[in-house]
């Protein structure tokens, strides 16, 4: 009895295993995971053909759509890397593919392989090894290594380069073949719009010290709406004796080293600006008086505590500030720069080297 049980399950046992096989053959065969086309972008080698940026972009949705198109197609972190002009020092402007945002604005060494493929205008292979933004020189710090850079130029300008982190999986050649073509779709549009950016930049820009202008303040002003907001006016005390005693390059360092000082101190969406000679101020969106009156006194110690030196020598500097709010206690902010001056001339008459905060709209 038990061998005819035994002979039995091993018949339904085999008859479930042919079922089995045989449905499975009938079933279709999964294919190779699909990749990205190699054309990401239908349409054609015009410039208005790029899918989903439209015709009017500035540079810096252009910059992004180019890196992020660029490390969907090569699978790896991409960068795009400008100078401004030819000689000036390059930064890297946009980043994808997992990149922190933070490294927008990060010097780039142009004798790094980046560098190479914008100062030589070719692309260039970086090694296993090699750092691809800046020189390598045999230190032992953490840095991305390997990678390609191909330059973004039209004509004989060159305005910077598309880099890849990483090894290429296919090969550096069909890497670069691909970047090339990809690059070339974008640079009729991105580099007259990165020409825009710059004159726009330069309008808005104090060329002394590179902090925005007394234009950019305003417009940022402008903007406040129904947020509350701080203005803080400084002024350097003796200015003028600076210039006398020194000479006027002495002068021209005093204002660089104070624009670098609150370059340092403004955080987020604050502003700091050179509105006029030796006068500054400090934009702080979102900020009441009370809070106004504080950072202009952390201002006003840290420029104490940091003398200024030029050529060997060490010369202490103070400033003068006055501090005005919106939309208390002033109810229009077209009225914040005329209260805040007025509140930085009662502390210049009231022996300088302090703060007096604004109570009220100005006569």
């Amino acid at each position: 009895m038990s061998g005819a049980i035994l002979h039995l399950v091993l018949g339904v046992v085999a008859g479930g295993l042919l079922g089995w096989l045989a449905a499975r053959r009938a079933l279709p065969r999964p294919g190779p995971v699909p990749r990205p086309p190699a054309d990401d972008l239908p349409g054609g080698d015009s410039p208005e053909s790029i899918a989903g940026v439209p015709a009017e972009a500035s540079f810096d949705p252009l910059a992004y759509a180019l890196v992020e198109r660029c490390a969907l197609r090569v699978g790896l972190p991409c960068a795009l890397i400008v100078r401004e002009l030819d000689g000036a020092p390059a930064v890297i402007a946009a980043v994808a593919g997992g990149l922190d945002a933070r490294l927008v604005g990060f010097p780039v060494e142009l004798d790094s392989p980046a560098g190479r493929a914008i100062t030589d205008g070719i692309p260039v292979v970086g090694q296993a090894g090699e750092p691809v933004v800046r020189a390598s020189r045999g230190d032992r710090r953490r840095a991305v290594r390997g990678g390609v850079a191909v330059p973004v130029a039209l004509g004989a300008r060159v305005l910077g380069a598309v880099v890849v982190f990483g090894e290429a999986p296919d090969g550096a050649a069909e890497m670069v073949r691909s970047l090339t073509e990809l690059v070339a779709r974008f640079t009729p549009r991105l580099v007259p719009a990165h020409a825009v950016a710059v004159a726009e930049k330069k309008a808005v820009t104090d060329e002394l010290t590179g902090l925005p202008n007394r234009r950019a303040l305003n417009q940022a002003v402008a903007r406040t709406g129904s947020e509350r907001a701080a203005l803080i006016v400084l002024d350097i005390d003796h200015f003028k004796q600076v210039n006398d005693s020194l000479g006027h390059p002495a002068g021209d360092a005093a204002l660089r080293h104070i624009a670098r000082l609150l370059r340092e101190a403004v955080r987020g969406r604050d502003i700091a600006a050179r509105v006029g000679g030796e006068e500054f101020a400090v934009w702080l969106p979102g900020a009441d008086l009370k809070l106004g009156r504080e950072v202009a006194e952390r201002l006003r110690q840290q420029v104490e505590a940091a003398p200024f030196r030029h050529q060997g020598h060490e010369r202490p500097l103070t400033i003068s500030c006055g501090v005005a709010a919106y939309p208390v206690p002033i109810g229009h902010p077209d009225n914040l720069m005329a209260t805040a001056d007025a509140a930085l001339y009662r502390a210049k008459r009231e022996g300088r080297n302090r703060v007096v905060v604004s109570m009220g709209e100005p006569a």
